[in-house]
């Protein structure tokens, strides 16, 4: 297994004059590694007890709502999955992931009124921790700017890459982190907007909509601001849950959303969030995964962390309030031992709005000085 501040992370640049050909274009240069992802992905679900054929119907439905809400980007796809050999319905293995995970047993997992409780059985894994500060209106010095982790499977610590993705005519370059087979993930664009990704569960989770990692692939190739990128994500027919948090150079925000609804939570000076609902309403049929998680002590964490930091001047100064202690499993998460299917820190990631920036580091933010990549978007 890959320890993931030890992996050296590819970096592609990927451009075309269409769709179709953007696509084959980050097909060529990643195609052994997309389907390794597929390999992967098929062999999660399996581990999670969802049946091959559910996981099959599953990406074919993505696929079909992905076609019907944003046609170019299904071309973009098929380019992707003709030059790595594989089906368009197969890629959607990976980039559908998060809507095909709703098929995951949720008996064993609690509501979050019922809070933590010891795992039964295995469920998906949380991951990630969010900050982002936005600056007052009135102090023209200070910045927007924001920080994640981002955890996932440490299996899949290698199967990620950055890439630096040129713009389609009359939208927009940007820059980011993304898994093989996905045409967005993390990242910001060439107008200084960036977005973050937390998975979030629910109940009335359900597979088959247009999957949140296109919806962040559309939002940073088309959107030119916070306004514009809400717009977007509340037109799209999600039916999974995470929260987007979004940064520009005037404004941050993060919208939850539960099964097509969404609710925009304004940031002024420091917002934090981790795995689970902070809207009320959607708190009512929030789903804590692992059933053990602890995305409340995280986010406990984080709000003492940012209680007493000062106004930063730029994303690295958040850094250090994402360090928690290695050993605890918090914030910053190392691999465990004896192959449990259980969540680490892959990367940890900072976005810079102004300076059209994303900084890249591999493993706990911990580990940011052995090694970073700074890309901009252009």
């Amino acid at each position: 297994m890959p320890v993931p501040h030890e992996v050296r992370s590819e970096s592609i640049v990927v451009s075309g004059p269409t769709p179709q050909m953007r696509g084959m274009a980050r097909a060529t240069q990643t195609a052994q590694r997309i389907r390794s992802a597929h390999r992967s992905y098929t062999h999660l679900f399996e581990s999670l007890g969802i049946e091959d054929r559910a996981v099959k119907a599953a990406a074919k439905d993505s696929l079909a709502a992905l076609r019907d809400w944003d046609p170019e980007q299904h071309q973009e796809i098929t380019g992707v999955a003709m030059g790595a050999g594989l089906t368009p319905a197969d890629l959607m293995v990976i980039i559908a992931r998060t809507e095909i995970l709703a098929l995951a047993d949720r008996s064993v997992l609690p509501t979050q009124q019922e809070g933590p409780r010891e795992a039964g059985s295995t469920s998906p894994a949380s991951e990630c921790s969010t900050i982002t500060f936005a600056a007052d209106p009135a102090d023209a010095g200070a910045p927007c700017v924001g920080v994640q982790t981002w955890d996932w499977y440490p299996e899949f610590a290698d199967l990620w890459h950055l890439h630096s993705v040129s713009a389609l005519p009359g939208g927009y370059g940007y820059a980011g982190v993304a898994e093989y087979g996905m045409t967005g993930k993390i990242g910001v664009n060439s107008a200084g907007l960036g977005c973050f990704l937390n998975i979030l569960f629910a109940s009335d989770d359900a597979p088959g909509g247009v999957p949140v990692h296109s919806v962040l692939a559309r939002v940073l190739g088309t959107a030119g601001n916070v306004d514009e990128a809400v717009q977007l994500i509340e037109e799209a027919p999600l039916t999974s849950s995470s929260v987007i948090t979004l940064v520009d150079p005037e404004r941050t925000a993060m919208v939850e959303i539960s099964a097509g609804k969404t609710r925009v939570l304004d940031g002024q000076g420091y917002a934090v969030h981790t795995n689970h609902f902070l809207d009320g309403d959607f708190a009512q049929t929030g789903l804590l995964s692992p059933p053990n998680s602890n995305t409340f002590e995280r986010l406990e964490f984080l709000q003492d962390a940012v209680a007493s930091a000062g106004v930063p001047q730029r994303a690295e100064d958040l850094v250090p309030m994402l360090c928690s202690d290695p050993a605890v499993g918090g914030v910053a998460k190392l691999p465990k031992s004896g192959g449990v299917l259980d969540s680490a820190t892959l990367a940890s990631i900072r976005i810079d709005p102004a300076q059209r920036r994303i900084a890249v580091s591999p493993g706990i933010p911990q580990y940011v000085k052995m090694r970073t990549v700074v890309m901009r978007a252009s």
